[in-house]
């Protein structure tokens, strides 16, 4: 065999391994990113799903009580606060709204559901 046929089969060389391991690197730090913003969207979207399940449970609180005994509230569960307006809409129909507000860092986050409930 001569020189030129055993320099092919020498492999790789040192700046050949690094190049692969730049590109390596990056991609796992891409990927790193990728599962921290993840992680942070599953927890924020958590927080939504039990301040709108806070709200559903004061709005059928409310509409369990009847037309009669519909009465603004607020309170607090967990670490969601909520607030339950009333307006009527006409005589016979009654709008009502509940809030739910908490904090995400430094932000305070809401979220709202609105029903009707008539005088029968």
């Amino acid at each position: 065999m001569t020189d030129r046929t055993m320099r092919r089969m020498d492999g790789f060389t040192l700046i050949e391994v690094m190049v692969a391991l730049v590109f390596i690197a990056i991609g796992v730090m891409a990927l790193s990113g990728l599962q921290t913003r993840s992680s942070s969207d599953v927890y924020r979207t958590g927080r939504q799903s039990r301040a709108l399940t806070v709200a559903q449970e004061r709005l059928e609180v409310a509409r369990a009580g009847g037309y009669d005994a519909l009465a603004p509230d607020t309170g607090s569960v967990d670490q969601f606060d909520y607030i339950t307006s009333i307006a009527d809409v006409n005589p016979t129909l009654r709008s009502v709204t509940v809030t739910v507000r908490w904090r995400e860092g430094l932000d305070t986050t809401s979220v709202r559901l609105q029903t009707l409930v008539a005088d029968r």
